[in-house]
């Protein structure tokens, strides 16, 4: 099944990519994640935290809250996610502000048939207490749940805007809907992606808003309505952990600094090695330190980034197989 987003020229003129990730989106696609019953692998770290949480705080009856209205397959409610808010923050006032009516409607095609929880009906009502509870669950699942994740989040983000804008100056805005993640195709005019039903959105002139999102797996995410602001959330691009154990450098280095050791073809910033090996950024940066002061890894800033990148010795023992080259001097233009 597919989801087709038809282009005309003026939507092509008017495509952008968000500038900073989306709070609400992160936090409607890490509660997918959360109920998941085989979690990607890469969402380790996060799950361990989730469940030192749930040791530490009785947070139950929130989550029940909040998997009520999100739930692991199926849509939820738009007003969830308010397009253009600059931060949790502002999410948080959009959210309140939204008129009651469009909370009844969008409240009872959410629960359909099903018997909604109690909570429900005051808030389709526009009741000011049951506004005040929905703020609440969701600022106690982002600052208990998400916000040790957060940077994290804003490098991975911000490493494939990079990338978006590269794309932009070399080919423009088709080259950039052609690099998108392999489960959205551009098929000029229409950008065509896997979707859980099949769905024809016309941006009508309006342009399109990508956000890449680092909770987001496989199949991108749109609104429901048509007529709210056009917006696709997609993945980011993340590398795969190695598809063999590296047997040998696991008994001279430990499995998870061989798999850092191994992530680091081609050279990467530290968020995006916490994503290509699995751990959080405070361990794939502890490990790259370990691994610089023993001659394997050299470190250097970018701006607000460290790039970290193989040496020669680091490149032999990660690839034992590698016909050795020239010195990297000799490849270095005079």
């Amino acid at each position: 099944m597919e989801l087709r987003i038809h282009f005309t020229a003026d939507d092509l003129a008017r495509t952008t990519v968000a500038t900073r990730p989306d709070d609400m989106w992160e936090l409607v696609n890490s509660l997918h994640i959360l109920q998941s019953p085989r979690p990607p692998s890469e969402y380790g770290p996060w799950l361990r935290h989730v469940r030192t949480r749930f040791t530490e705080r009785d947070l139950r009856s929130l989550v029940r809250y909040v998997t009520a209205l999100v739930p692991y397959r199926g849509a939820f409610p738009d007003f969830l996610t308010p397009p253009g808010a600059d931060g949790f923050g502002a999410s948080l006032d959009l959210i309140r502000a939204t008129p009651a009516a469009r909370l009844r409607d969008e409240l009872a095609v959410h629960f359909g048939r099903r018997t909604p929880p109690p909570w429900a009906r005051p808030l389709a009502d526009g009741d000011r207490h049951a506004r005040q509870e929905l703020q609440d669950a969701l600022t106690t699942y982002h600052r208990e749940l998400l916000a040790p994740q957060l940077p994290l989040i804003g490098e991975t983000f911000h490493l494939e805007r990079a990338q978006h804008s590269r794309d932009i100056l070399a080919g423009g805005v088709e080259r950039l809907l052609h690099t998108l993640p392999p489960s959205i195709r551009w098929r000029s005019p229409t950008l065509v992606a896997d979707y859980p039903r099949d769905r024809d959105l016309h941006l009508r002139g309006r342009g399109i808003t990508l956000i890449p999102s680092f909770f987001c797996t496989k199949c991108p995410v749109t609104l429901i309505d048509p007529d709210l602001p056009p917006v696709l959330v997609y993945p980011v691009t993340g590398r795969p952990l190695p598809d063999t154990e590296p047997d040998g450098l696991t008994d001279l280095l430990g499995r998870t600094r061989a798999l850092v050791l191994q992530a680091l073809t081609p050279p990467c910033s530290t968020g995006e090695l916490a994503v290509r090996t699995g751990v959080s950024i405070g361990t794939a940066s502890k490990h790259a330190s370990v691994l610089r002061r023993a001659g394997l890894v050299t470190s250097t800033r970018r701006g607000c980034m460290v790039l970290h990148a193989l040496t020669p010795l680091g490149r032999a023992l990660a690839d034992p197989h590698r016909t050795p080259s020239a010195p990297d001097g000799d490849h270095t233009p005079h």
